[in-house]
């Protein structure tokens, strides 16, 4: 549920994967992504919007597109295939981050038929929404398509340990509302990715990541990454809320420098997945510590005491 792209925009060339005329676009024989006619649009907005009371709704086709799954006959449960589905859309969020999330989703009986019954699915335990710090485009390009077939293998193949965690604390971060919130997760994805050793976290963090956006061409200062540290460590320990910390970081920057490392993150994981080589670089604690060195301090020798 999203505006496309601006008249502009379209006179420029923007254009969205899959647009009303178009054939589906297809990722797999079971999966594809499809502009619906703008009847079956609306009766699927009407499944899912709260029914109110003696209010009438003014029944306009507000949907882009659609992520559409074929249910299987092998299926154990009638919501077993939206986990797939669910995954894709994730993995959407690594090429381009979109607002597509789960509050539309729902189950067409007889697809086809224009009289099918229509039941909405209800998600519970994880926010149905995606909240965009930027959403200016929110929308998936034909190229951000030909980028996410690449992915599609991914919704059976098994991703390193360390790149599934940093990959669910970005999706958990684009799905949380406050800004507090998503920056914990954001710099919990960095650790999880880069941490090789219980001490010197803030340490490992700091330059690590600092390599990471050299190594994708963006800016992030080394003061700017100890800034971000510190909110962390004052926001997962409830010491302050973020507009209360202003001393550390300005009100101003917090949003720039989240979107650095959001983005940062996004193309780090991306990459790691359509590149098994950069990929296995965070592996396990040896190829982090070659490809990504740090210089700790030298370990302190321990004073022996003498004692009769």
């Amino acid at each position: 549920m999203a505006n496309g792209p601006s008249h502009a925009e379209r006179k420029a060339g923007a254009r969205v994967i899959v647009e009303e005329g178009d054939a589906p676009f297809r990722f797999t024989d079971d999966i594809w992504m499809e502009r619906f006619d703008k009847e079956l649009g609306k009766k699927i907005q009407t499944a899912c919007d709260p029914p109110h009371y003696n209010i009438s709704d003014a029944g306009h086709d507000r949907h882009l597109y659609a992520f559409v799954k074929r249910s299987s006959t092998h299926e154990k449960s009638k919501f077993e295939g939206l986990s797939e589905l669910s995954a894709l859309v994730a993995l959407s969020r690594l090429v381009h981050p979109t607002s597509t999330g789960d509050r539309y989703s729902a189950r067409i009986f007889r697809y086809g038929d224009k009289n099918s019954p229509i039941a909405a699915v209800r998600f519970f335990g994880v926010s149905p929404d995606v909240s965009l710090i930027d959403g200016r485009r929110d929308w998936l390009s034909a190229q951000d398509g030909q980028t996410l077939l690449k992915l599609v293998p991914w919704l059976a193949g098994k991703m390193h340990k360390r790149v599934h965690h940093a990959y669910w604390n970005h999706e958990t971060a684009l799905r949380s509302y406050y800004l507090d919130v998503k920056w914990t997760f954001m710099v919990s994805a960095f650790e999880a990715l880069i941490n090789t050793r219980e001490d010197y976290v803030r340490m490992q963090f700091r330059e690590r990541v600092k390599q990471l956006a050299k190594h994708f061409g963006i800016a992030i200062s080394e003061k700017e990454l100890n800034d971000a540290y510190t909110l962390r460590s004052e926001l997962v320990h409830s010491q302050r809320f973020l507009f209360e910390l202003e001393p550390i970081l300005p009100k101003s920057a917090h949003v720039p420098l989240y979107e650095k490392l959001e983005s940062l993150l996004r193309q780090t994981l991306l990459t790691c997945l359509l590149d098994p080589t950069f990929g296995d670089h965070f592996r396990d604690v040896a190829p982090i510590d070659s490809q990504w060195p740090v210089n700790f301090p030298p370990p302190r020798k321990r004073k022996v005491r003498k004692g009769y």
